[in-house]
């Protein structure tokens, strides 16, 4: 199965332009049946605290639209109101133009005040997909190895992560989720946006890392770009059994909820 992952520099919720973007890049890939794109956070709108500019779009409806398009697995980031609240979702669109699943943010960056307008989410979320088990995460998230482990130990091939994350902390970023991926024993595919705006300049760097740690795919840190790999899932599988990393004192990892989704 082929997985891609998008990067470009969002424009603060200018969503025509931002999904036009989207729309090009996807249309240039090399897809092939069913494939996987990670676009990063708050895809169409730019990652932002203000609830009230980025909250109101049909993100939803657009994302599944173009996957059913393309035939293809899209994960799509947006900000999910809640009042003057909300959360930091990612939900994966299916070829039929379904939405499949939707996880809610576990760890809001704090140090950039994110929890001063987002809520944390309470369950992670496994989507069975093409003989894949499929978890999707956002960002800080990368900074939290308990929270991975938990969706490890329900047997996760690929970890799906979208992302703003900026370039002062991006060596940071690839050491975090190669890391992720060893530990884990599972792929990384994680898409990080461009492009400076008031917030930070962001790192770019998009990353696909195999199931040992090795970087499959490797973005630039300021261009635009889709990046490409071919996954065999059996060869995931191969290696846990090989080496199995089965020794873990589950009572340490907390009681989150892991849901299954089987499309």
């Amino acid at each position: 199965m082929q997985f891609h992952a998008l990067q470009f520099d969002a424009q603060l919720n200018d969503v025509n332009v931002n999904r036009d973007t989207v729309e090009s890049m996807c249309n240039s890939l090399p897809l092939q049946r069913s494939d996987f794109i990670v676009l990063q956070e708050m895809t169409d709108t730019g990652w932002s605290m203000d609830i009230g500019v980025v909250g109101e779009h049909d993100t939803l409806d657009w994302a599944a639209n173009l996957s059913q398009s393309l035939n293809a697995w899209i994960q799509v980031g947006y900000a999910k109101p809640n009042g003057n609240r909300g959360t930091n979702c990612v939900s994966i669109c299916s070829p039929k133009g379904n939405v499949v699943a939707t996880y809610e943010k576990t760890y809001t960056c704090n140090p950039f005040g994110e929890n001063e307008t987002y809520d944390c989410g309470d369950a992670l979320q496994i989507i069975e997909i093409e003989g894949f088990r499929i978890c999707p995460m956002i960002c800080y998230d990368a900074r939290f190895p308990e929270l991975w482990r938990l969706a490890a130990l329900e047997g996760v091939d690929v970890f799906t992560v979208s992302s703003s994350w900026p370039i002062a902390r991006i060596d940071q970023w690839k050491g975090l989720l190669v890391g992720r991926a060893i530990e884990n024993q599972a792929v990384v595919v994680a898409s990080n946006r461009i492009g400076t705006d008031a917030i930070a300049p962001w790192g770019g760097m998009s990353l696909i890392i195999s199931n040992q740690g090795a970087i499959l795919k490797e973005a630039s840190q300021h261009r635009a770009e889709t990046i490409t790999a071919q996954i065999d899932v059996s060869e995931i599988w191969e290696w846990k059994e090989a080496f199995p990393v089965d020794d873990v004192k589950r009572e340490l990892l907390g009681k989150m909820r892991v849901e299954t989704i089987v499309p």
